[in-house]
């Protein structure tokens, strides 16, 4: 059993950018129990001097995923909830749809999780008990603010030539018998 993390890859050149928000910025978490405060569809627009590449998914202002990989994460995990963002740019009259990704938020850390006497994570393990069959989810605490994604989400991503995302192996204690 594999775990990663789902990170914005910051380093992709010629990005798109938005107007009123910084996707390398802050970012604004909204989870599964937050769905029916948020609109079905909502529309953002591009700034006039936007990059051209867009990622398949941006981590700020919000999580937001493309349609490729909705279509993935909704394969491997029931109950997904994602609501539609129209993203437009005014100046090259484009249209970009994307889905704003609402998790569940679940506690999935082992015991051998050990923290800095600040209270930081020293090293991060997952318990596969409490992961079960989940194979999208996020962690149930704000200092882990990614997606985590099995393997075989990994793999599965990684076949539809996604551009723009870097997956971060996280540890998982041994399995017991």
């Amino acid at each position: 059993m594999r775990f990663f993390t789902m990170e914005q890859d910051k380093r992709l050149p010629d990005v798109i950018q938005f107007r009123d928000f910084d996707i390398c910025g802050p970012r604004h978490i909204f989870y599964k129990e937050n769905a029916g405060e948020i609109s079905e569809s909502n529309m953002m627009y591009l700034t006039k001097d936007s990059g051209e590449t867009a990622p398949d998914f941006i981590q700020s202002p919000v999580s937001l995923v493309s349609d490729k990989v909705k279509a993935v994460l909704d394969m491997y995990e029931d109950d997904m909830v994602f609501k539609t963002v129209t993203i437009a740019s005014k100046e090259r009259e484009t249209i970009m749809v994307y889905h704003h990704l609402l998790l569940e938020r679940l506690d999935m850390f082992s015991e051998k999780t050990e923290f800095y006497t600040n209270g930081s994570i020293k090293r991060l393990v997952l318990d596969p008990v409490k992961i079960g069959e989940h194979k999208v989810f996020l962690l149930n605490d704000k200092r882990f603010p990614n997606p985590l994604v099995s393997l075989e989400v990994v793999e599965s991503l990684l076949r539809r030539n996604i551009i723009g995302i870097v997956f971060k192996e996280v540890e998982v204690e041994a399995w017991q018998n």
